[in-house]
């Protein structure tokens, strides 16, 4: 199978290979057009999921090299490979991709077993756009594959985008909350929650009044095809509880029932409880 996401990005993995990757800098920034080369280093991490073991074969990383904004690096040349566990060592680089292997041919791992291979001094290229990072594992003698790809950014120099927080962090129900941030000039901003999205181009802060619920906010900041993405939770310390089906076995008690939908609240008797045992309801139950 094969996942596409952006670097840095958590998340749950239905592969056997769980692959995390990570920039430093962690913004990355083209080549100047003169001067020192700009350069980074990628670091994966790659787990063995839950569920049995299995024979790791090989990692490979595929890191483009070109002149071009899909590209990543300028050249290969001088990049320096390296792998963490016991047993593994780097063998070669072909077509762009860097291959790691045990020296056995293939390790039996058993399920939380993780590895690290990192590439470092990776010449970054003066085009501004966003690579393919892409990470591959083979195991059980090539009957298992998983594969991820990921979106690493190129920004311009001077490019940041920082420092995204709630002020306050946590709000009484239906209090306002003040998202603040540092962006460089020039960035394109836009800030995204439950399904909305508001251009804040050129701000430093954004009000969000009356919160219900503890939210996930995002930020997201671009210069062309460039994007880097930041989030932030703001919470609620007594959330408003919204449910499509809610099931009660045992009491439940509130000062209030309300319904969205067109039908009335049904009151309903305890399974266990006889039919015959059951009131009629009165006006004020329904």
């Amino acid at each position: 199978m094969t996942e596409y996401v952006p670097a840095g990005a958590p998340r749950a993995a239905e592969s056997r290979m769980a692959f995390r990757l990570d920039t430093v800098p962690e913004t990355v920034r083209v080549s100047p057009g003169t001067g020192d080369t700009e350069h980074a280093k990628i670091t994966v991490v790659g787990s063995v999921t839950d569920g049995e073991k299995i024979t790791l074969n090989e990692i490979t990383v595929k890191v483009l090299a070109g002149s071009d904004s899909p590209h990543f690096a300028s050249s290969l040349a001088g990049v320096e490979p390296a792998v963490d566990r016991s047993g593994w060592t780097y063998t070669g680089v072909q077509q762009s991709t860097f291959s790691f292997m045990p020296s056995s041919g293939g390790e039996v791992v058993e399920p939380g077993t993780s590895l690290t291979v990192t590439l470092d001094r990776i010449p970054v290229n003066k085009a501004i756009g966003s690579s393919q990072v892409t990470v591959t594992a083979y195991w059980n003698s090539g009957s298992g594959t998983g594969r991820t790809i990921f979106e690493v950014a190129k920004f311009p120099p001077g490019f940041h985008l920082k420092d995204f927080i709630a002020v306050p962090a946590v709000v009484d129900n239906g209090k306002d909350v003040e998202l603040r941030w540092q962006a460089s000039d020039g960035a394109t901003l836009h800030l995204l929650h439950e399904n909305v999205q508001y251009d804040v181009t050129g701000r430093s802060e954004f009000t969000v009044p009356d919160m219900r619920r503890t939210t996930v906010f995002y930020l997201r900041g671009s210069h062309g095809a460039a994007e880097l993405t930041l989030g932030t939770i703001a919470g609620v310390a007594d959330p408003d509880f919204e449910v499509n089906n809610l099931v009660v076995t045992g009491a439940l008690r509130t000062d209030r029932l309300e319904s969205h939908t067109l039908d009335r609240i049904r009151i309903a008797a305890p399974i266990a409880q006889s039919a015959a045992a059951v009131p009629e309801p009165t006006a004020e139950e329904v």
